[in-house]
């Protein structure tokens, strides 16, 4: 402890005589550090610990799969299939349904729009989680005849109720149902986002109060494996494929996905990535500091060789040089800490919405903390080994005290810019991968939209269906609202549709007479005239939708021209009959008659570039009258979209007082939150860490330019006084620093390559080998080593012969 206690000192007074190395030295640790904290705070909260629920990984759905399929996924069950697969299961301890609806809770001024979770009576117990107040549900809370009950979230009681225990015993009115609240859940039971817990009995009806599909989650038994569960499974299953057989391939199989797979947030395969760059980063903060410990341990090699001499051994040297590391470090955890928590916040407030587990507590935990410690003791290790090393080598310390140029000065020369190279070679791949998410953002913004980004208002009006129970109200409803929304001041137009332009889609199965049955998928917009008279798309051939039809409920369509050239090879349609067997089974209102024919042909109606799942389907346009479940509202005008917001919400509450407005954005708003951030929040984090090696490789550069410049000083002094004009000598320096840049391309080159590969998922319309992206990124490298040469080729340059021959 003695000796550690002077070493201490010793570290301490040394860097506070060189205030400018430990300065820099501390922020580059600070910054990768922190950097890294802050992303592994995010990376545990969505990744490693996102759900607060009993033993997780015993919690599990059935898992399906198949050849024609990239991927196996879980299934949403209607409830008789739920009820086959409860009841003829025995791998599960217990099975929950839960299915995410917005309810409108009426009985105050206006009324209000919630996230409603329908469950079933033992999902609190499967999840094995209890409420903070009042009780879980329990079985006779949903046989006939018993006050129907409901249980708020933690977050919704706090923000509407105060946190008022007495909310227990209120009765409040959901969709037109009176319940009675028993509950509130923990802060961090926030099953699938739910402001309000509503059990309901599963029965084999199609509709259980207005719901239709649901998710399923059973508690597996112990020892329960993979083969027994498909197995048991598999049987079920075919059963359930011969009511949809377009919906099941032939060859399916059946398994077991666990719950953090089946609710995996949207950012795991981000967060990989980011995860890679942001260690990259702190690898180049590592590197970064040992060379410059490695230049300022040669440059102290004449007090080295006297400790040395005197009986200091080679373990008490390099202890010596590691404990000023650990000082370094050590003095770097506070501010990396800060900057962490900036870093965080700063994430969070861009991260895209509904991205990350409701559940998940993002936050710099007691884990998260300790991986700090920990990975400030890892770089204190990686970034001391070569000043240890050199400090522990007394006899090439004293070689190089003497002044004169030994083999052991080249390898110290070619070590330093070793260091250099690989930092700008890990530099390369950050700015390469940086280029290739600016190059997705170009391509997913230039995507056209069909109507004015600024001039467009879009809503949302969800028809509840206990008060809209039938066709014929909802027609109504729309048919009102749609006339008197036209003369509402500041509207050019109006319609309606079953999704928001370029960021969402419906898509239903076709079926071609003659053509013989197959995965045939179109995008079905349900809307009327208004829908042509804003759009930018134009008529190929027949007519669009017209009000006659409307009105008529009309089974006759629209297609897109992808939908020509992809179902009849770009052939005369106008005229031909297609079925679309999806709304005969449609849950609220089926069709009699899925025959629709074709009277005219529109242009390609283009989704978001970054919309993966509807980039290729084409679309057809019926009238919203055949089937009135549209519930999109898209308000065209000449004044600023959102001016509109107050006018049209008032609009909707002079027809229906409890009816609920959500989502009123203009469509520019739209494209950003839904269209836009993903690749955003990508580009500006790889964007940052590109920067931040950028600017850390620009020191190191500059850092062992001018030691290794300041090494040769008797040489330049020799160069000079025999004639050497400073342009020559200028250039000597900076053909070193440009030949360190070409090393750092060449080896570069294969990381950029590997880290387009690793990037490919997160791209858009865009090569993950891109060519510009990778020319972009390494004609930055000889910039970088321009800058940061150029100050230690002008101090090269303005070298006193005489002074540096005396010397």
């Amino acid at each position: 402890m003695q000796v550690l206690r002077q070493d201490l000192r010793f570290a301490l007074r040394q860097l506070w005589r060189s205030p400018g190395f430990a300065i820099t030295a501390i922020l580059t640790l600070a910054l990768g550090i922190g950097a890294t904290t802050a992303v592994f705070s995010v990376a545990y909260g969505v990744l490693i610990d996102p759900f607060p629920y009993k033993d997780v990984k015993t919690l599990a759905t059935p898992k399906l799969c198949s050849s024609e399929w990239t991927e196996c996924h879980a299934n949403q069950y209607s409830p008789a299939q739920f009820r086959e697969i409860a009841d003829k299961t025995t791998i599960f301890d217990g099975v929950i349904a839960s299915t995410i609806s917005q309810v409108t809770l009426t009985g105050a001024a206006r009324p209000e729009l919630l996230r409603g979770n329908y469950i079933t009576t033992n999902t609190f117990d499967v999840l094995g989680v209890k409420p903070i107040i009042g009780r879980a549900t329990i079985p006779s809370d949903v046989h006939a005849g018993s006050p129907e009950v409901a249980l708020l979230s933690y977050r919704y009681w706090q923000s509407h109720f105060g946190g008022d225990a007495r909310v227990l015993g209120r009765v409040l009115t959901f969709n037109g149902r009176a319940r009675t609240i028993i509950g509130v859940m923990p802060p961090r039971f926030l099953w699938r986002g739910g402001d309000v817990y509503l059990p309901i009995d599963i029965t084999t009806e199609k509709l259980v109060q207005g719901q239709s599909s649901f998710a399923l989650v059973g508690r597996l038994k112990p020892g329960v494996t993979e083969a027994q569960a498909s197995a048991e499974l598999g049987p079920i299953f075919a059963d359930i494929s011969h009511s949809r057989p377009h919906a099941y391939p032939k060859d399916l199989r059946m398994g077991i996905m666990t719950f953090d797979v089946m609710f995996q947030s949207g950012l795991a395969s981000t967060l990989y990535l980011i995860l890679g760059a942001v260690f990259t980063l702190l690898l180049i903060a590592c590197v970064n500091v040992s060379s410059l410990l490695l230049a300022r341990a040669v440059s102290r090699q004449h007090e080295v060789s006297v400790r040395a001499a005197i009986g200091a051994s080679r373990s008490r040297l390099a202890r010596a040089a590691l404990t000023e590391s650990l000082v370094l470090a050590m003095a770097a955890i506070p501010i990396a800490l800060g900057l962490a928590w900036v870093g965080l916040n700063a994430i969070l407030s861009i991260v895209p919405p509904y991205t990350i587990p409701d559940e998940a507590a993002v936050g710099m935990h007691i884990p998260v903390l300790l991986a700090s410690m920990g990975l400030a003791l890892f770089t204190l290790f990686i970034f001391g080994l070569a000043p240890a090393w050199h400090s522990a080598n007394p006899r090439l310390a004293s070689a190089l005290a003497g002044g004169v140029r030994t083999s052991g000065s080249r390898l110290q020369r070619r070590l330093l810019g070793g260091f250099v190279i690989v930092e700008m070679a890990l530099s390369l791949a950050l700015l390469s991968v940086a280029g290739l998410m600016v190059r997705s953002l170009i391509a997913s913004e230039s995507t056209p939209v069909n109507f004015s980004e600024e001039r467009t208002l879009t809503m949302s009006i969800p028809l509840e269906a206990t008060r809209y129970p039938t066709p014929e109200s909802r027609i109504r409803f729309w048919r009102e609202f749609l006339e008197r929304g036209r003369n509402v001041p500041g509207v050019q137009g109006i319609t309606v549709d079953s999704m928001l332009p370029s960021v969402d889609v419906q898509a239903v199965n076709v079926s071609i007479p003659g053509l013989p049955e197959g995965k045939r998928y179109a995008a079905a917009h349900l809307t009327d005239p208004g829908f042509i008279a804003a759009s930018k798309a134009q008529m190929v051939a027949g007519h669009f939708i017209d009000e006659r039809e409307v009105l008529a409920q009309a089974h006759e369509m629209v297609v897109s021209e992808t939908f020509v050239k992809r179902y009849f090879n770009g052939g005369q349609v106008i005229g031909r009959v297609i079925h679309l067997p999806d709304l005969l089974r449609g849950p609220e209102f089926p069709l009699k008659d899925d025959a629709f024919t074709i009277v005219g042909v529109i242009q390609d109606i283009p989704f978001s570039a970054n919309f993966s799942e509807g980039v290729n389907y084409p679309h057809i346009l019926v009238p919203y009258t055949v089937l009135p479940v549209a519930d999109t509202v898209l308000v065209f005008t000449n004044l600023p979209a959102t001016e509109l917001t107050k006018p049209m919400e008032d609009l909707v509450a002079s027809i229906d007082k409890d009816q609920p407005v959500r989502d009123t954005m203009s469509l520019l708003q739209v494209l950003n939150k839904f269209g836009y951030s993903q690749t955003r929040f990508t580009l500006a984090l790889f964007g940052s860490f590109a920067a931040a090696a950028f600017v850390l490789s620009l020191v190191g550069i500059y850092g062992v330019v001018s030691f290794i410049t300041s090494q040769r000083s008797q040489e330049i002094g020799i160069r000079m006084a025999m004639g050497a004009q400073r342009g020559r000598v200028m250039w000597m320096v900076l053909r070193q620093a440009a030949m360190l840049s070409i090393g750092g391309a060449l080896f570069g080159l294969p990381l950029a390559w590997f880290a387009g590969w690793f990037a490919k998922d997160e791209l858009v319309q865009t090569s993950q080998h891109d060519p510009l992206a990778l020319v972009a990124a390494i004609c930055l490298l000889p910039l970088l080593a321009l800058v940061g040469a150029w100050l230690p080729a002008l101090r090269a340059s303005a070298v006193d012969p005489v002074r540096a021959l005396r010397e």
